[in-house]
This record gives C-alpha cells, structure tokens and sequence, in this order.
C-alpha cells in the first residue's frame, strides 16, 4: 500500500487520517500532517428490503469516478476562439444567440471570458461555429524512486505546484 501523501511504500499498517474532512491511509512520517481517527465500520441497514425478502439479490451500482466522465478540457483561450469563429462567419452576438436557442448575454459574457461554458453550451458553439473548443487531457506519468511507474499523490501535485 502506498502513502496517499508522499507516495512512499507503507510496511506495516497503515495510519488513518483526517485532513480537511478528507479519510486518507498514510506513512508514519505523513502522520502528522492531520488528525488521526479510527475507521468508520460501514452503515448496515437491519431493514430488510423486498428484494431481500423475495430472494433476488438487490442490485449494485458501479461506482462512477468523476474523473472518468473529464475526457476533454476546455481550451485555454476559448472566448478568443468563439469571437474569432464568429467573426469569421460574418454573424453578430445576437443572430449566434438565435441560432443555438441562448441569451444574448451568455454569449457577451463568454466571449469577454466572464463565462466557462457548460459541456453542452460548448457543443452547441462547436456546431454552430465548426470549432474545436475541447482538447484532450494527458495524464503525467510520475517515476517513482527505482524508476518505477507509480500513481499520482498529493505530495506530487504540492511538487509540481511550487515548480511552477
């Protein structure tokens, strides 16, 4: 098990911790970055529910993660982007409002960069203007100590923060 901290091998058994109300498993030199709590046993209802009761086992829901559902970021200068394209098309704030069913003030606001547009407002420029306002993300790849490929941990990002 690694620290979700520093990333450093755990041997023996790990601390559980509490930092800003976040649970974490970590090394004993990360301990005292928060306070130390006792594991929370899982909730077990003592209810039994219908489908239980009629022998059909209850269906479990797959666990989503959020990061699952990021594929694409939005690009950095998108207000430029969207003004330009829009320009291009020889089209004002108000007849690009029409055409994608939007306020006018939305698309004031988004091409001033006072407003990140929602994934489906994005779609619906991206259609409208044929642009590109998505770009893919690429994941870094951190070498742990022996060269090894290892997750990413908080540690790392705190790293790559104060290199910046």
């Amino acid at each position: 098990m690694q620290c979700e901290i520093c990333g450093a091998q755990i041997s023996g058994k790990p601390h559980h911790i509490v930092i800003d109300r976040a649970e974490m498993d970590v090394c004993d030199r990360c301990k005292g970055f928060g306070k130390e709590v006792e594991r929370r046993a899982p909730i077990t209802s003592t209810r039994r529910g219908a489908a239980s009761e009629a022998g059909v086992a209850p269906v479990k829901r797959a666990r989503h993660d959020l990061f699952d559902k990021m594929k694409d970021e939005l690009v950095e200068d998108y207000a430029e982007v969207i003004k330009n394209a829009r320009e291009a098309k020889h089209m004002t704030q108000e007849e690009l409002a029409a055409g994608i069913l939007e306020k006018v003030n939305v698309i004031r606001k988004v091409e001033r960069g006072e407003l990140v547009p929602e994934e489906d407002l994005i779609k619906k420029l991206e259609r409208a203007l044929d642009i590109k306002l998505t770009e893919g993300i690429v994941e870094p790849e951190v070498q742990g100590r022996r060269g090894e490929s290892k997750a990413l941990t908080l540690g790392d990002l705190i790293n790559v923060k104060k290199n910046k």
